[in-house]
């Protein structure tokens, strides 16, 4: 079974729309299958609440709804102690604790829409979008590349 770090905006954008036929959505929806393990942290989870915590998220979903979607979460994926710092050095530092997250949990690689860990040459282990992991798990048909 694949191990996947997932990056909150992957989360937020998959949970609220989560029977949608978009890469986001289709992990969600998959969260608690056979097809992949995701493993978080207690800061990653809590990057989830603060986003879907924010007025835009709770005016179209609800307050309800939004501490059913955290608690989901946290019982589908596998939830991690905080990784101690270690030095990546990335655009934005505060993305560090995803790679130090994913290097400790054995995985295979850190799902997410942010550029400036897809755009990081030489991640270990490497970021994916979403539409990849997809692929991966053959929850979607492979794109053709040149």
């Amino acid at each position: 079974m694949k191990r996947f770090v997932i990056d909150a905006n992957i989360l937020v954008s998959g949970s609220v729309d989560p029977h949608g036929e978009s890469p986001p959505s289709l992990l969600y929806a998959n969260l608690a299958g056979a097809l992949f393990e995701a493993v978080l942290s207690r800061e990653l989870l809590e990057e989830v609440a603060d986003a879907l915590g924010k007025p835009y998220f709770v005016e179209r979903i609800g307050e309800a709804a939004v501490a059913d979607i955290v608690g989901g979460i946290a019982e589908a994926a596998t939830i991690l102690e905080d990784p101690p710092p270690i030095e990546v050095s990335l655009r934005d530092p505060g993305d560090d604790y995803l790679i130090a997250l994913a290097r400790e949990a054995g995985a295979e690689a850190i799902v997410t829409g942010d550029r400036d860990l897809l755009e990081h040459d030489g991640l270990e282990p490497p970021a994916i979008t979403a539409r990849a992991a997809c692929e991966l798990l053959g929850l979607v048909e492979p794109t053709e590349r040149p």
